[in-house]
């Protein structure tokens, strides 16, 4: 064993700021860096300079009261001269603090024992005053209408929406020797051409409004933090399961910045186009995807009748990884935008 002198100089702090401030970058983890600023004061000042941030904001029904506010009154009596301790921490850091060890480990994943579950982003984030660019989680909510369904959407907002793509089938399955068509083009146009039964259209009309309203929560999620982070420019907040997004860049976030208590209503007048085949074969992907559809909706003042809709299919869902089931959407947004046949339909402001 090493015996080291009680004066030997930490090695770790002869680390210049530019290089701690790099490796929080990296760390992005906004509980990780909570928790690193309660270290050292150093930790402290320098946590607070970070860019990048990442998020996760835990489900509320796994949060857990906290250890002191037992009913048990011995228990109260023990734990209360750590109360002291844990508030100084907290006045400072919205984290979650070690779950206790009676938690069943099925929760251990996700259980929280302090208010980080119910703080708002801006609360929790209101120390880091050099936020470029912020990434949001939230829990999924299992929205999107039937949970059998295969959906993705991307919505983009300045003060308002600016445009959504949504993407969505009933079903996906591996391409068989006895599913290829070898009679030409004549069974695909009949695809084509097989118009939308009204339970199919139903389910479509679910998942646009469910996914507008997705959208639009979380965009106000995020306005009182782009008040108060004057140097933010790019934000994305999805749920965990990567069904949606909201993407914002600079001129939106300063958009919504400049106009946000102009606008009352959050989403405008809507114009949706939608393609639709109830079998869509997907060679990249080698997949077949049933009852595929691609809707994109735009404000009503947004669309030009040269615009089909072409210009947000290029760009895709940009969903983190490279993934199959990722390119599989893009793959089948880029098939569908090539039918000849859409449905349209217009949405009040809501």
């Amino acid at each position: 064993m090493l015996i080291h002198e009680e004066n030997e100089e930490d090695l770790f702090d002869r680390l210049p700021d530019a290089i701690l401030l790099t490796i929080f970058d990296k760390l992005q983890d906004a509980k990780s860096l909570s928790i690193s600023s309660s270290l050292c004061k150093r930790f402290r000042f320098l946590t607070t300079q970070t860019h990048h941030i990442s998020l996760a904001i835990p489900s509320q029904k796994y949060h857990k009261s906290l250890p002191f506010s037992s009913r048990n009154k011995f228990i109260r009596f023990f734990l209360k001269p750590f109360q002291f301790v844990y508030r100084q921490i907290s006045q400072w850091n919205q984290i979650c603090m070690p779950c206790d060890n009676t938690q069943k480990k099925s929760d251990s994943y996700s259980c929280c024992t302090c208010s980080y579950a119910s703080s708002s982003p801006a609360e929790i984030l209101r120390n880091f005053t050099e936020i470029k660019e912020l990434e949001i989680r939230v829990p999924s909510n299992g929205g999107g209408g039937d949970s059998d369904s295969l959906l993705k959407w991307k919505g983009e907002f300045g003060s308002q929406l600016k445009n959504c793509l949504i993407v969505g089938g009933i079903s996906l399955s591996p391409i068989c020797n006895n599913d290829r068509i070898d009679n030409g083009d004549a069974p695909i146009r009949e695809l084509e051409l097989q118009r939308m039964a009204n339970e199919d259209l139903k389910l479509r009309i679910v998942w646009i409004i469910s996914s507008l309203i997705a959208a639009s929560a979380r965009h106000c999620l995020l306005e009182e933090v782009i008040k108060e982070k004057k140097l933010l420019n790019k934000v994305v907040i999805m749920d965990d399961i990567g069904q949606g997004k909201v993407c914002m860049n600079g001129e939106q976030v300063e958009e919504m910045r400049r106009d946000a208590e102009v606008f009352s209503s959050k989403m405008p007048a809507l114009k949706v186009k939608m393609w639709y085949s109830p079998e869509l074969e997907l060679p990249e992907g080698g997949c077949v995807m049933k009852g595929a559809t691609l809707v994109v909706v735009k404000p009503v003042e947004e669309w030009s009748k040269a615009d089909d809709g072409g210009d947000l299919v290029a760009k895709g869902f940009g969903f983190a990884g490279d993934g199959k089931e990722e390119k599989v959407f893009d793959e089948v947004a880029r098939e569908l935008v090539k039918l000849e046949r859409s449905y349209s339909l217009e949405m009040n402001s809501f």
